[in-house]
């Protein structure tokens, strides 16, 4: 079948957006051209998110869900308490972050209008459902573990709101996501920590349990082909192709990183018992299989694992605060600089007089300094660095040339009184052109230098 053809430049609001799921659909969100917008508790922990816009929120602020989504096309519902055990241990707190965590974002999402959310569930809504294979026109029983009750209840309330309101909707069923960034508590993080440990790794019950293992950068690949208009209303399970069972997994994690011992304990209750699960769904109207095989991804994980955790030598502590400084102060000198050219050579060859009054002076080095002022004073986006250095290379040739050439008449006049302004305000900005993305926005490198 054809790939499904999403609009691009889409604005995305990603709950839980620096999160294990979350900093992996960012990424791939800005692969595929949309600009997200992360909304978590949480600063983004990757370098490569730090231009990416953030709301620092949580899902009991109602009020900052809404301003965050007034400006966007989309939002991605991760945020979510998705430890089983810890939901188990808490579920006071697993309702609120789960169940009205979502009702936060749809009321939100009707109060913004004609804004898709895109609610993450999971396969464990099939956990207490029997059935040869889980489909997602499969009619579910009521799930006995708390984890899996709060996720379908976002599910409910999903519809509900389709229903009542018209906010568009679409509901993923995430198979068991692994790969880099995932949380430790997770079964492969953990079995790759104690082998490399050299502890015994440990399955609960046979080990027989099969699960559907999804690569977490398959499964962020999924989500964001779930903007597509056709995925309006729809549920859709997002899974690995093949079974994989917990004695597997264990075996996996051996075969890369040498021999360890394998132990069984007893069961957990609320497990889910495994049946399979078809993402034929997914691959007929989203164009979306998983392509990594099991093995490969927890190689790439253990690779993750073992560069995540190397300690920074002690000895290079010291040297980037000191060359911080440095570069910090000379910052500071060089824009010190450029105002004091910028004022005094307005003063000097603009002087006060019955033609530049000292309210023209002062508009005149407001207009030098402006360029400078608007290309380091903000964070621009990628997207617009382009164009906000374009804007300012044409202005400053052309300031330049009117300063300069022989102008008739009129303009002429304008020129002659005018030039040394307009040939200072071309070095700003020309100057100005250079500097974004080139260096931390103004405010940050003055707090830098105080610091």
């Amino acid at each position: 079948m054809l790939p499904i053809v999403i609009t691009s430049d889409m604005r995305v609001l990603v709950t839980g957006g620096s999160g294990f799921i979350g900093s992996h659909v960012v990424d791939k969100l800005r692969d595929a051209g949309h600009r997200p917008v992360i909304y978590d508790t949480r600063a983004p922990s990757e370098p490569e998110h730090a231009r990416v816009p953030h709301v620092g929120g949580d899902l009991d602020d109602l009020e900052a869900l809404y301003e965050a989504m007034r400006s966007c096309d989309a939002v991605i519902h991760l945020a979510a308490a998705a430890d089983v055990n810890e939901v188990q241990a808490d579920p006071v707190d697993a309702e609120r972050r789960n169940a009205r965590g979502t009702l936060h974002v749809l009321e939100a999402a009707r109060r913004c209008s004609g804004l898709r959310v895109i609610y993450a569930s999971t396969i464990w809504v099939y956990s207490d459902t029997p059935a040869d294979c889980h489909e997602e026109t499969l009619p579910l029983s009521a799930p006995a573990h708390l984890y899996s009750a709060t996720k379908l209840a976002g599910e409910l309330y999903c519809r509900s709101y389709a229903e009542l309101y018209g906010v568009e909707h679409t509901i993923l069923r995430f198979g068991i996501p692994y790969g880099p960034r995932a949380r430790p508590a997770a079964v492969v993080p953990a079995f790759v920590a104690r082998a490399l440990a050299g502890e015994t790794l440990t399955i609960a019950g046979d080990g027989m349990q099969s699960r559907r293992f999804v690569y977490v950068e398959d499964l962020a690949e999924g989500v964001v082909a779930a903007l597509a208009p056709a995925a309006a209303n729809r549920t859709y399970n997002l899974v690995g192709d093949v079974d994989t069972t917990i004695v597997e997994i264990a075996e996996t994690v051996r075969d890369i990183l040498g021999d360890v011992a394998i132990e069984h304990v007893p069961g957990r209750t609320g497990d889910f018992a495994g049946a399979p699960v078809s993402g034929a769904r997914a691959a007929t109207e989203l164009g979306w299989r998983p392509t990594t095989p099991f093995a490969e991804g927890v190689r790439r994980y253990v690779e993750w694992h073992r560069a995540d955790t190397v300690p920074a030598p002690a000895t290079r502590l010291r040297r980037p605060a000191m060359a911080g400084l440095a570069r910090s102060g000379a910052f500071a000198l060089l824009w010190a600089a450029v105002a004091a050219v910028m004022i005094l050579g307005v003063l000097a060859l603009a002087p006060i007089d019955e033609e530049l009054s000292s309210y023209g002076t002062f508009a005149a080095t407001l207009i030098v300094l402006a360029p400078l002022m608007l290309a380091a004073g903000f964070r621009w986006e990628d997207e617009w660095v382009g164009r906000l250095r374009a804007t300012l290379w044409v202005a400053a040739v052309a300031c330049l040339f009117a300063a300069v050439a022989p102008w008739p008449h009129v303009v002429d006049r304008l020129a002659d009184h005018h030039a040394i302004v307009l040939a200072l305000f071309a070095v700003s900005a020309a100057t100005a052109a250079r500097l974004p993305a080139r260096q931390a926005p103004l405010r940050e490198w003055i707090a830098s230098v105080g610091g």
